[in-house]
């Protein structure tokens, strides 16, 4: 490890070691080292994946989305999601808001997590509200003769939607109201992986600075907030975490 890693490590333990109420933020896929969200809301991927799509092409969306909700579940749990479960176990961090949808927060340990955005690992019918694993809904979409996954309850096979949030609709209510709730709780908020550019949650770091906490951001994209965060470090998230848990929560 440089000395410059080592010291960028070290002045981010310092700062969530004097924190009470650290909350932190990460973006679509934790490790990103580049623009992926800017290039999700201008792809192929995200036009495919709006609700106008899968309401007036459902085979197209179904034909799109599946196969990506897919890959993504079967996604690994990373020592980045692991270093800032310990964080959690150990009470340091007190919360971990995601845009992520692939759930590996929530794989790599069980303290509080806000997902603004749902995740991928269920579908449910747009009539009963019943909920199906993916895996389900995989076999459903693969026996119909449309591609297109319906309710397997008797007398109402309507069509199944994902959980989570799609292009073109709002965020999931609840979630992005604790997401605010924790941000202006919060006595440092911390800020990993993210480039900040997609509303609502490009603006939830101005909750904490206008009440004056700290903001810390790790990552490799600059974001707007930059100039007024108390420390940015210009790496992946993944190369600060595991050194801060080493330093904060040696035992967990």
């Amino acid at each position: 490890m440089d000395d410059d890693l080592q010291e960028d490590i070290r002045r981010l333990a310092d700062l969530i070691g004097e924190a009470e109420r650290c909350v932190a933020m990460t973006g679509v896929r934790l490790g990103a080292t580049e623009d992926t969200e800017a290039k999700a809301a201008g792809s192929a991927w995200g036009e495919a994946a709006s609700l106008e799509v899968l309401l007036t092409e459902p085979a197209r969306f179904w034909d799109n989305w599946l196969p990506r909700a897919v890959e993504a579940s079967q996604r690994e749990v990373t020592p980045a999601h692991v270093a800032l479960a310990r964080l959690q176990d150990a009470g340091i961090v007190a919360a971990v808001i995601t845009q992520a949808v692939d759930h590996l927060h929530g794989k790599a340990g069980d303290g509080d997590l806000i997902e603004v955005h749902a995740n991928v690992l269920s579908c449910r019918c747009t009539r009963c509200e019943d909920v199906y694993a993916l895996a389900e809904v995989q076999a459903l979409a693969a026996a119909a003769d449309d591609g297109v996954p319906r309710c397997t309850r008797e007398e109402c096979g309507y069509p199944l939607r994902p959980t989570g949030t799609l292009w073109g609709e709002p965020l999931v209510e609840q979630a992005v109201i604790r997401a605010w709730d924790m941000a202006a709780w919060s006595d440092l908020f911390l800020v990993l992986d993210t480039q900040l550019r997609t509303d609502p949650m490009a603006m939830l770091p101005s909750v904490p600075l206008q009440r004056g906490t700290r903001v810390a951001i790790v990552g490799t994209t600059r974001t707007h907030y930059d100039r007024y965060a108390a420390l940015v470090i210009p790496r992946p998230a993944p190369e600060v975490l595991v050194g801060v848990a080493d330093i904060l929560a040696p035992g967990a």
